[in-house]
């Protein structure tokens, strides 16, 4: 063994015996320290009061109101409003008013009922849901707009020669149309439904007929049914079956 090594031998005794001493001491010097108790405070407490006075003029010193800033004065625009909703709330808040408030209401409600009607009847309900037939189409600006000048019966040849029957159907459609202004049942527009013209021959033997006749339209060219030549030899002789 080397020098170091020897020393550490012979004093590790020692050190054992210097730590054992000194923890012994400090644990009796735990046990022996003596209890400290707080003594009892037997002096008299003077309370002092605010004085009211003095109170009220900080509170009322403007120097001490940092973040009290008041609302802006109201106009004469906006007292006369106030003054307005207050008193429409006073006159609802009555038995009265809560019953003209509730039949009001219902008028609203009624009104808008009547105008979606009316929105409904004025326009081609199966062309909104439906839509234009994108395989074929026929704008009446390619007659002219005038129904008159149309040889129906040629262009009708025409389509079926081409077996093209959607569009044979449409125009006789439009030569019914044509025929019913012929004999001042309708007036013929460019712009109206076919609901308008329904509502003019409303009191007309011709209402029911044409009715059937104008869904059938419809449902073949809106809807765009596909049309082989039974289907449409059976739908013309609906048309032929009308006579005005």
């Amino acid at each position: 063994m080397n020098c170091i090594t020897k020393l550490f031998y012979y004093c590790l005794p020692v050190l054992l015996v210097c730590f054992a001493y000194s923890s012994n001491s400090y644990a009796k010097g735990i046990a022996a320290k003596p209890e400290i108790t707080m003594p009892l405070d037997s002096s008299k407490v003077d309370v002092r009061k605010l004085n009211t006075e003095e109170q009220k003029k900080m509170l009322e010193n403007k120097e001490y109101k940092y973040d009290r800033i008041g609302p802006a004065p109201k106009s004469l625009w906006d007292r006369f409003w106030d003054w307005l909703w207050n008193t429409i709330d006073k006159i609802f808040d009555t038995k009265g008013g809560n019953l003209a408030w509730t039949l009001f209401q219902s008028a609203l409600v009624m009104a808008a009922i009547v105008v979606i009607i009316i929105l409904v009847i004025k326009n081609d309900i199966r062309a909104i849901f439906y839509g234009r037939s994108a395989s074929v189409q026929i704008d009446f600006k390619e007659f002219n707009e005038d129904i008159n000048a149309i040889n129906f019966d040629e262009l009708i040849a025409d389509a079926v020669s081409k077996k093209d029957y959607r569009k044979a159907i449409r125009l006789h459609f439009l030569k019914l149309l044509k025929e019913l202004s012929d004999n001042n049942l309708i007036k013929w527009q460019i712009d109206k439904t076919n609901n308008d013209y329904s509502i003019e021959l409303s009191s007309s033997k011709y209402n029911s007929k044409f009715n059937e006749l104008s869904i059938m339209y419809e449902y073949i060219w809106y809807g765009d049914f596909p049309l082989d030549e039974t289907n449409f030899r059976g739908t013309i002789s609906k048309f032929k079956e009308f006579k005005v």
